[in-house]
């Protein structure tokens, strides 16, 4: 499908103007997320009124892998979006189906959306959807000085240190259920999003991404994604992540939504809405090949989608 410049604009006028970002997409960015992504471009679904779009729904496809080797290529939902001047006519249900004929089309096996409180429930009520189990928010308390760590900001300064560490590659996910498939050109390219900045700390055992922000005033170093090394089962505590994270951004919190196998994040469970994206997970299948009541998540972090 098409990803020109022309193209791009109107997704990102129309996303500009529903979401309200502090940081308006550019073309570029949309370009990296849909067009430039690995593992494919995004299906995007999109209804339109004479060169003016109404509906968007992006489906970035990612592999997930078992522990048995069975792999499910689910298209991430993101940018959902209607004009508001077009509510209530049926384009939301147009934009999603236009999205479902894209991913089919493209091979993927169902969606993993990421919505917000509005939208999940209309999906699963309206659509058909089947609702995840939400994924903890922690405040992670920072234990000891995290000196096991080096750290490099993504920002081209360390790129032959980077690719170094990313060149030893990654364990996959050993936990029952599927876990989003990392390798370093992956991540590589999850790094260059436009607009962001990001740190990788690193041990012997993990690969760690940061960032930071700020939630009402309060900045809060972020814990984004956390990876294993090939060939070692030294992994730091959460605590210890923290603190490298907290000692990075000269912040002293630290939050960390989502799962992970290799890490326990220990701490205070925040609620969701103090959070400043939507973290409700939602699950859509293509195909009665593609068991959507026996597929669980034992791995999934910020970095997995857009939320940084």
């Amino acid at each position: 499908m098409s990803f020109d410049d022309d193209e791009l604009q109107r997704t990102a006028e129309l996303l500009n103007d529903v979401f309200g970002h502090d940081h308006p997409l550019t073309v570029d960015a949309l370009r990296w997320y849909y067009a430039a992504n690995p593992a494919g471009p995004a299906a995007v679904g999109r209804v339109e009124d004479d060169r003016r779009r109404l509906g968007n729904y992006a489906l970035v496809p990612q592999r997930f892998v078992s522990p048995t080797g069975e792999v499910r290529v689910l298209g991430v939902g993101v940018d959902l979006a209607v004009s508001p001047e077009a509510r209530g006519g049926g384009v939301f249900r147009r934009t999603v189906e236009d999205s479902y004929a894209r991913a089919i089309e493209a091979g993927h096996d169902g969606i993993l959306g990421v919505a917000n409180a509005n939208s999940a429930p209309r999906m699963v009520a309206t659509l058909g959807w089947r609702s995840l189990d939400p994924l903890p928010v922690t405040l992670t308390l920072p234990v000891g000085s995290g000196a096991r760590f080096e750290v490099f900001p993504v920002d081209g300064s360390d790129g032959s240190r980077i690719d170094a560490v990313l060149a030893r590659g990654f364990r996959p996910e050993e936990s029952p259920g599927f876990a989003p498939e990392w390798n370093p050109a992956m991540l590589r390219w999850r790094l260059t999003r436009p607009g962001f900045r990001y740190w990788l700390h690193v041990s012997e055992g993990l690969v760690v991404v940061s960032t930071r922000t700020r939630v009402a005033g309060v900045p809060f170093g972020v814990v984004l994604k956390t990876l294993a090394r090939s060939g070692s089962i030294d992994h730091p505590s959460g605590g210890e992540v923290a603190a490298s994270v907290a000692r990075t951004h000269r912040t002293p919190l630290v939050i960390h939504w989502g799962r992970t196998p290799w890490v326990r994040y220990r701490g205070l469970p925040l609620p969701q809405s103090r959070m400043p994206s939507p973290l409700s997970l939602v699950l859509h299948r293509h195909h009665e090949g593609f068991d959507e009541s026996a597929f669980e998540l034992s791995a999934f972090e910020f970095l997995d989608f857009d939320a940084y």
